[in-house]
């Protein structure tokens, strides 16, 4: 599904504000048609997740307190605790070798899939974003967690000792495969994005991603902010007298005006995005931002320096 006319500005929110997030969660819902489904939400005691059949749903944890997940034996998840009960599997994955809860801090992803049929029991409480989507072959983590997760500088956080790490990576398609999705068509990776390092977060635009008999799908990227302080990363070295928490530059012509520019103020909470479909594309670059990107339909949309 392409996007009308009023879905081509650029929404924006904050979690407190709730009538901000529903217009964000309308944008996305525009964007993407039916086959997605998107949420803000929060749970306060023991708690059940659940997703319908042949679905999954991503849980992006913004907030947290006292929050855990009950985890089973045999789970899968991504940047384990090296101290924990798991069996190490390729790169950053593993299987849960014993039932055990885990704490959950803002930045951590959980997965539920439909297809399974006991939900996933959380405690404590936390504020998330949820992205429903349809399930594929793609095995997604119960849990991953960003804590134990290794940096990998690239893109908007290049910068030598970068905080840049891939909570959901994309399962990229053959070279030769028509439709560019991959098998997973929700992703997310977390980046401190800073203007006191080098180099500095790229500007840049995306464009849509071809599925195949020249069709294309809507592309998306939801920034969500997070407090740098819960991973101890320094604050950003700005004047004294600068109040800025950090911004998001949005390019609203980048390929006919790069002049034409919006600035958007961001603290923690605040939620950011950008698309790109066949008559629009917004482009961006976060300034000063520590914050959690979700890509739908995947970080596979071809990318443009601005």
């Amino acid at each position: 599904m392409l996007a009308t006319a009023q879905t081509l500005s650029v929404p924006s929110a904050h979690i407190d504000d709730a009538p901000s997030v529903q217009k964000v969660l309308a944008a996305l819902s525009g964007l993407h048609g039916s086959d997605y489904e998107f949420h803000v939400g929060h749970w306060d005691h023991q708690t059940p997740l659940h997703a319908a059949p042949n679905r999954v749903s991503y849980y992006f944890l913004i907030e947290t307190s006292q929050a855990g997940i009950q985890l089973r034996r045999g789970d899968l998840v991504r940047g384990p605790d090296p101290a924990g009960p798991y069996e190490p599997l390729d790169g950053e994955w593993a299987n849960v070798s014993a039932a055990h809860t885990e704490a959950l801090w803002p930045g951590d992803t959980i997965t539920v899939d439909g297809r399974q049929p006991a939900p996933v029991s959380v405690t404590g409480g936390a504020r998330y974003f949820q992205v429903t989507a349809p399930a594929t072959d793609y095995r997604a983590p119960r849990l991953a967690m960003l804590r134990h997760l290794a940096d990998f500088p690239g893109g908007c956080a290049a910068y030598p000792g970068a905080f840049r790490r891939e909570a959901i990576p994309p399962q990229r398609s053959a070279k030769d495969a028509p439709d560019r999705r991959g098998v997973n068509r929700v992703n997310q990776h977390t980046l401190d994005m800073r203007m006191d390092r080098t180099p500095t977060p790229s500007r840049h635009h995306h464009g849509p991603v071809a599925v195949g008999d020249g069709r294309f799908v809507n592309h998306s990227e939801t920034a969500i902010v997070l407090p740098r302080a819960i991973y101890e990363l320094p604050a950003v070295d700005i004047d004294a007298d600068d109040v800025d928490e950090g911004h998001v530059l949005i390019y609203n012509r980048p390929d006919r005006d790069p002049g034409d520019t919006t600035i958007i103020p961001v603290r923690p909470g605040s939620i950011v995005v950008t698309s790109a479909t066949l008559d629009h594309a917004a482009g961006h670059c976060f300034e000063n931002c520590f914050a959690m990107l979700i890509a739908i339909p995947g970080f596979v949309s071809p990318y443009h320096f601005i």
